[in-house]
């Protein structure tokens, strides 16, 4: 019996062989190269077991079927966290924040042993911060949410950042978008605002004009004090003055006996000088002894 068909090449399966391990070879040779991007560092494991951790730059290989590898991303990261909480008088409230954070680089290798992946660490960095929002609105009243919202973002900063460093984090930036509240109980804290700014503002105007009179008070006091310090000052003046004309007439008096006719006469057209308040005398006649004397009109006219 006559056959047509030709015996196999000897070699053919080898040279199979070699090609499937050329392929092999080359799959092993190009998935064992690690390209780590900017921003990023890369985590390998031998055999589940974590060796070194990989930075951008270089040329990095890592045979595959010894090696795994896993990328953590250490850029900026930006988590929003829409919460619903309530304040330590019950009162519902609802916001969002917006909480920018960073894997430290340097601790992508201890990420990795204590979370495990990225997500399941991003997983619990989320719960950590809404936990402590909501610890934050629970230890106000709504009234201080209002009122004080502005120091909030404080006090979540005061609350979140010690925890940094349990997550190997370095928290950026901490942004309170908004409180809100029931429209019954906005409008309820908004009546009491502005009830208490009229207070304030009547109770600056009654400290206001209480000042004012006051001053009033103090300005008359002042005056009054003048006036009594000046009428003493003129009563001073006049019991001086008193004083002063009594002693005159007093020596005068003494000497008198001694001084002449001529110096008597002057001394009494002077005194009439002094004393005339401008009417004219009714009598003006000689004397007796032939001298001069003046009678004044003391009656008026």
């Amino acid at each position: 019996m006559r056959t047509d068909i030709k015996p196999r090449p000897k070699n053919l399966g080898v040279i199979a062989i070699i090609v499937i391990l050329g392929i092999v070879a080359a799959i092993t040779f190009f998935g064992s190269i690690n390209i780590v991007q900017d921003g990023t560092v890369v985590v390998v494991r031998r055999f589940g077991e974590i060796t070194e951790t990989l930075t951008p730059g270089g040329f990095n290989l890592r045979f595959s079927w010894i090696h795994t590898t896993e990328t953590f991303d250490v850029r900026v990261r930006e988590a929003e966290i829409d919460f619903n909480a309530y304040s330590v008088d019950a009162q519902n409230v609802r916001g969002n924040i917006s909480i920018q954070y960073r894997l430290n680089p340097g601790s992508a290798a201890q990420v990795a042993r204590e979370f495990g992946t990225l997500e399941q660490l991003e997983s619990m960095i989320h719960a950590m911060f809404n936990q402590q929002i909501l610890n934050t609105i629970a230890s106000r009243t709504a009234t201080y949410l209002i009122e004080q919202m502005h120091l909030i973002e404080g006090e979540l900063h005061e609350r979140i950042i010690p925890q940094q460093n349990n997550f190997h984090i370095t928290i950026t930036n901490i942004a309170l978008e908004g409180l809100q509240f029931s429209d019954a109980f906005r409008q309820a804290v908004d009546s009491r605002i502005v009830a208490r700014e009229f207070q304030e503002q009547t109770r600056v105007e009654v400290e206001t004009e209480r000042l004012r009179a006051q001053l009033e008070l103090d300005v008359a006091r002042l005056q009054g004090d003048a006036i009594v310090v000046a009428a003493e000052a003129d009563a001073q003046a006049i019991i001086v003055m008193a004083r002063a004309d009594s002693e005159a007439i007093q020596i005068m008096l003494e000497v008198w006996d001694d001084l002449t006719q001529e110096v008597r006469e002057i001394m009494l057209r002077q005194l009439a000088i002094e004393t005339w308040d401008g009417a004219l005398p009714r009598v003006v006649a000689n004397g007796d002894d032939g001298g001069f004397s003046l009678i004044l009109d003391t009656m008026g006219n």
